[in-house]
Order: C-alpha cells, then sequence, then structure tokens
C-alpha cells in the first residue's frame, strides 16, 4: 500500500485548519512550508503547485488578495518552464490571477490572464467549463479566440 505524499498530508493538515475556522492558521502553515517544498521537490513539481495554488486561495479567504496574486505570479512563473501554458494547472493560475488582478483593480493584467483562459480554455477545459465562461463574460464575450456576439437588428 503507498504512503500518501507529505505533500497530500501537508495540504491536509491547511484544510482541517480552515475547516476549524483558522484560516490565517492554515495560511501560515503552506506558506512556511513553501520554500522548503521547492527545495526538495523542485519549484515546478505538480503537488508543490497544487500547494501553492491551495496557499493563494487560502489567501484571499482571509482577505488579502495582494498575498494571493504575489503566490499565483510565482506558481505561474515556475510552473511555465515546465508545463504548457495550455496546462489545467496554469489554465487555474491565469483565471485566478484575473480574478485577483480584477479585485486590486488592475484591469489589463485581468484582461490579459482572462484572455489566456478564453483563447486555450475551451481546447482543454471544455467551452462550458465555469472559467472559460467568465472569461468570456469579462471580455465582453469578444476576447481572443471567441466569436463577439451579434448586435440586434435595427
Amino acid at each position: 500500500m503507498s504512503q500518501p505524499s507529505p505533500l497530500a498530508a501537508l495540504q491536509h493538515r491547511a484544510l482541517a485548519l480552515r475547516a476549524a475556522g483558522d484560516v490565517a492558521g492554515a495560511c501560515r502553515l503552506l506558506a512556511d512550508a513553501i520554500d522548503p517544498l521547492r527545495a526538495s521537490f523542485g519549484e515546478d513539481h505538480p503537488e508543490v503547485l497544487g500547494t501553492a495554488h491551495l496557499l493563494a486561495r487560502l489567501h484571499r479567504e482571509a482577505d488579502d488578495p495582494a498575498a494571493a496574486r504575489r503566490v499565483l505570479e510565482g506558481a505561474l512563473a515556475a510552473g511555465e518552464r515546465r508545463w504548457h501554458p495550455a496546462d489545467p494547472l496554469m489554465l487555474a493560475f491565469s483565471f485566478d490571477l484575473a480574478s485577483v488582478a480584477e479585485e486590486l483593480g488592475n484591469r489589463h493584467e485581468a484582461r490579459r490572464h482572462y484572455s489566456r483562459v478564453a483563447d486555450a480554455g475551451p481546447a482543454v477545459l471544455g467551452a462550458d467549463h465555469p472559467a472559460v465562461q467568465a472569461a468570456r463574460h469579462y471580455l465582453g464575450g469578444a476576447g481572443p479566440g471567441t466569436t463577439p456576439p451579434v448586435p440586434p437588428a435595427p
């Protein structure tokens, strides 16, 4: 019988803290562990990236979008060295970065990352995936790779 990875156990501990109402403690647990994990497994290891994704989500839940942005930008940069930009995890990072950028008022960054999801998302995630739909909605239905809406006849 295989043992669960130490990263999965760490994520479960963080989620347990969150479930107990200690989102800040969950963030601290993951933030303290992320650099040693990168050193041990490599910054582009899928479980390290998944742990970073969870940390970013917890930062957002803790109402710290700036911290979430820093984590997501670092994870996306590390992941892009190994993974294709259209990899589902890379698209998830782009979508979350777009959402955070929008929340922080950076429309240029939001548009750039939503465009990435709108372009590659339909082929990878499906045209009906909620992230693809949200990206297209943000872009006004006319983002790169999408068909602009047809105006109603006069």
